[in-house]
């Protein structure tokens, strides 16, 4: 493969190759613990001290009799309640807002910070979740039905939410609000609106998600981490390892003097973007 990315002689030494293509030696890479490390967290083995939003355990799993029905809106209704959420992750920190309307008085608006390792996505999930949580707090007149619009510009959040696969850490703790509302007779409906369109509740709240991730003072409301964030940082982690373990080969290989005059720093070579032709990989390599 190597000899092809290079256009190289089959003569070329494979340490060449590698320095020329740019590819991690392959025995490096089987060395990594990358896949085991991943494992460990999906899993919850090993010795680990800081919060994840991993899938849940099946015993932790709602039950089936407390099962929720997610319903889109087909449109804007006029109903009792109307929560508008938002998240909001920058250079500042991560935060979420949620605006709720009681007909048309604004009731109710929230902004939490969360942790900085937090995602967008937990940001507007969290945003639901704490709606459908201080909704049931709300006091409502007698006469007024128990029936409820969650506004998200979340498609995600909404498509998890209806995913019977998803069980992490946030969906469920969602699914069982609802499911406590459900059984006090509120009837809940969720409705995706753009976040580029103007809407008073939906402004609002992307406002409060914004000024709570610049907030400086607000205690973290969320600290666990999600598993894409931890395999990233993993995969990072483990690549610079590759690199100093790749280097450490590249220096004491007796092979390739010419090409390490041209290429004696791995991290640097990696860095470079070459077009790379047949006459340039033989005056680099000797073999030509």
């Amino acid at each position: 493969m190597n000899i092809r990315i290079a256009k190289a002689f089959g003569t070329t030494s494979s340490e060449a190759l590698c320095i020329l293509a740019g590819t991690t030696p392959i025995v490096i890479i089987i060395n990594t613990e990358e896949v085991v490390k991943q494992y460990n967290i999906r899993k919850g083995k090993g010795s680990q001290t800081q919060l994840i939003d991993r899938e849940l355990e099946l015993k932790n799993w709602s039950h089936l009799a407390d099962a929720v029905k997610i319903i889109e809106a087909k449109g804007y209704q006029d109903q009792t309640i109307q929560a508008y959420t938002d998240g909001s992750k920058n250079k500042h920190g991560v935060g979420y807002g949620v605006a709720i309307f009681f007909g048309k008085e604004l009731a109710v608006q929230l902004k939490f910070k969360v942790g900085n390792k937090c995602s967008n996505n937990q940001a507007e999930q969290l945003a639901i979740f704490k709606a459908l949580e201080v909704m049931d707090t709300i006091e409502i007149t007698e006469n007024s039905p128990r029936t409820a619009t969650i506004f998200t510009d979340s498609r995600i959040s909404i498509d998890s939410l209806k995913n019977v696969n998803n069980h992490s850490y946030l969906i469920e703790e969602t699914r069982k609000n609802m499911s406590t509302l459900e059984r006090e007779n509120w009837t809940i409906e969720f409705l995706w609106v753009n976040a580029h369109v103007v809407i008073y509740g939906n402004e609002l709240a992307d406002q409060l998600a914004k000024a709570a991730a610049r907030n400086r003072d607000t205690t973290n409301a969320f600290e666990r981490i999600p598993l894409s964030r931890l395999y990233s940082e993993i995969e990072e982690e483990e690549e610079e390892e590759a690199k100093e373990k790749w280097q450490k080969e590249w220096k004491d290989c007796t092979k390739a003097a010419i090409s390490k005059q041209y290429f004696p720093n791995v991290k640097d070579r990696i860095k470079l973007q070459i077009d790379i032709k047949l006459i340039f990989t033989a005056l680099v390599t000797g073999h030509g």
